[in-house]
């Protein structure tokens, strides 16, 4: 902990960047500018009439000497859509109850401003704002728009004491976050603090370590059971804090249940590729909702990092998967005319394992997400434009992912990285392959875009265009689904282990060895 004013104490997953093996001729890793979304069109706006609803009378009325005002949704000091009526402002995350009961009257009702009607004369003005609250009001309520029997098995999975417990031995994760928290005791210090997604309530129970006075333990699953459970048998060790847990989706919390601002929020919405499941919506979310202006947020910032790689023996096992359909007599069947499909399947399929180092031919290109004003439309449709150089020939079988989660608090600042050349962790990596590899030669420049659209499935689509620069030469990867891996770490006997990683995930080794042995009997 540091001793002396604006001293910043540092941890990360692997201790010094020395630990990654060099891309000869390559500086360290170039950071690039923010993701970019497409251009937006202005924001409706109208000028309306703000009424009451007299209950005397049963019906909307104007107020009493107002005039009409501009009303519009725009973007607020942190980032966060606001509908602005003339002066006064309401963020879109606490607008409930919205209802279009002619086509130029709506009512809403918002915590600061109460029940509202608004009138407004120019119908066709009226409609585009309407249309465009309603679309921006989703955005919080996302799990009403996901296809529900995902909602389902994502809620049961996380209900398991047996999957909380493989987040939790992940003692990188723990480690860290705990770090992250109880080394900023400046900001925890009688805080009130959310905790999004609490799982098992690890972070809300670190959070009251470091200090916190209240901890609202947001859970939507039944493992909401097990957080009242440990907070109620561990009194003694949370320094006296109170634990809130609520029971359900973030975006379905009433103003009762959570009744105040907090000062911190602290999460563990990360996703392999650090955006599958679409968790972090619901961390932006809690930000526009409940995080007093100036709050902090543990994380803050993720780093999404994409390389170039090359593995032959990687695409020689994708490439045998369509032995089976190359069958010719299958019960009389010739069974051929499905090849195509099968070997487009598997190379459509991302791969999550540990990475060599070695297989990587570039310096990474990180793209900064920071949560802190970000916002869920900006992570709808999201691209990772890339240009690498080569240094020397080779293959280039597809692109590389992975992440890095910052947390910059007041005393200290923490670095969760699933780096290939960091102990391993139970995001692993992740690859996305090209059934048509590229042969660059040294010298050349691999360039493209990784572009990811989110679907309904809590999910991304992901399509990948690379070539080398300046030959027309392109290889693409259409419609990969990164919600459905392969796991290959448990089912290659050609994987690797990256050092650090059995003391740092005690259960990689053991599971690892045990679904190999189950694989067995049918290589």
């Amino acid at each position: 902990r540091p001793s002396s004013a604006g001293a910043q104490a540092r941890t990360c997953g692997c201790s010094t960047r020395s630990r990654r093996p060099p891309v000869a001729g390559r500086p360290r890793r170039r950071r690039a500018l923010r993701a970019m979304g497409p251009a937006m069109e202005p924001e409706p706006e109208v000028l309306a009439q703000l009424c009451t609803f007299d209950a005397g009378e049963l019906r909307w009325a104007p107020k009493a000497d107002a005039k009409p005002v501009a009303v519009k949704l725009r973007k607020g000091s942190n980032g966060a859509r606001v509908l602005a009526l003339g002066e006064s402002q309401v963020a879109l995350a606490d607008v409930r109850g919205v209802a279009l009961l002619s086509p130029r009257f709506l009512t809403l009702q918002a915590k600061e401003i109460g029940h509202v009607g608004i009138r407004c004369d120019d119908e066709a003005a009226f409609a585009r704002l309407v249309a465009e609250l309603t679309r921006r009001k989703a955005d919080y309520e996302r799990f009403e728009q996901y296809d529900q029997s995902s909602v389902q098995s994502y809620f049961q999975y996380y209900a398991k004491l047996g999957n909380q417990q493989n987040m939790l031995q992940d003692t990188t994760r723990t480690t860290l976050y705990r770090d992250a928290i109880v080394l900023n005791p400046t900001d925890f210090a009688g805080a009130k603090v959310m905790d999004v997604g609490a799982g098992s309530g690890i972070l809300s129970f670190f959070s009251c370590q470091a200090g916190a006075a209240t901890v609202y333990a947001v859970e939507a699953s039944s493992a909401a059971e097990t957080v009242r459970a440990l907070a109620d048998a561990n009194k003694s060790n949370l320094r006296g804090a109170e634990v809130r847990v609520v029971n359900k989706p973030l975006e379905t919390i009433s103003d009762d249940e959570v009744p105040e601002k907090v000062d911190i929020l602290v999460s563990e919405p990360i996703g392999t590729f650090l955006f599958n499941e679409r968790m972090i919506e619901t961390y932006i979310c809690a930000r526009d909702r409940f995080l007093k202006p100036g709050g902090k947020m543990f994380p803050n910032v993720g780093d999404l990092c994409v390389a170039p790689f090359s593995d032959a023996v990687l695409h020689a096992e994708q490439a045998a998967k369509n032995g089976f359909w190359k069958n010719t007599d299958f019960y009389g069947l010739d069974l051929t005319a499905a090849v195509a499909r099968s070997t487009r399947e598997h190379f459509t399929q991302p791969i999550v394992d540990y990475i060599d180092p070695q297989c990587l031919v570039s310096e990474p290109v990180a793209t900064r997400f920071d949560f802190a004003t970000c916002t869920v439309e900006s992570l709808q449709n999201i691209d990772l434009p890339f240009c690498f150089p080569v240094s020397y020939p080779c293959l280039v079988h597809g692109v590389a992912g992975w992440f890095d989660a910052l947390f910059e608090g007041s005393d200290a600042t923490v670095t969760l990285s699933t780096a290939p050349w960091c102990p391993g962790t139970h995001w692993y990596q992740i690859r996305f392959l090209l059934e048509t590899p590229l042969a660059v030669n040294a010298g050349q420049f691999i360039e493209g875009k990784l572009r990811m659209e989110a679907n309904n499935l809590q999910s991304y689509f992901i399509k990948i265009e690379m070539g080398i620069k300046g030959t027309g030469i392109m290889s693409t990867a259409e419609r990969i689904d990164l919600k459905d891996p392969e796991y290959r770490f448990f089912t290659s006997q050609n994987t690797y282990v990256p050092p650090g990683t059995a003391g740092a995930f005690p259960a990689t080794e053991a599971t690892a060895a045990a679904q190999q042995q189950m694989q067995q009997p049918q290589q």
